[in-house]
């Protein structure tokens, strides 16, 4: 799989909720960057992130644009969902992934509207 499809599969196995297969995509040693947050360091830290710490309850991600350069993958997109509070939000984004072989091995995040 190419890296332009395995970041059109994370996006795919997040809004299915299926993390435990999201969480092959990346380095054991990753770092995440969220606008306006801690960096999270390591799959362990990012496995909590997702299942306890994640705003999100639900929902789906729109991508807009995919831009591959070199070990690189730019997204922009739409996120619309539902937030762990009941709130439903729409929100764009930007998202930036450093691989590393065929593992995201970096990656940051950063919002238009409103962080979730």
């Amino acid at each position: 799989m190419g890296r332009v499809e395995t970041i059109r599969r994370y996006y795919e196995l997040v809004d299915a909720a299926d993390y435990e297969s999201m969480f092959g995509i990346f380095c054991d040693d990753l770092i995440y960057e969220r606008a306006g947050t801690e960096p999270i360091e390591g799959i362990e830290e990012f496995r909590r992130f997702y299942l306890a710490d994640r705003k999100i309850r639900s929902g789906r991600h729109f991508l807009d644009v995919l831009i591959e350069n070199g070990d690189w993958v730019a997204v922009r997109g739409v996120f619309t969902g539902q937030l762990r509070t009941g709130e439903t939000v729409t929100t764009r984004w930007a998202d930036f992934h450093h691989f590393r072989g065929e593992k995201i091995w970096r990656r940051y995040t950063y919002f238009a509207d409103q962080a979730v």
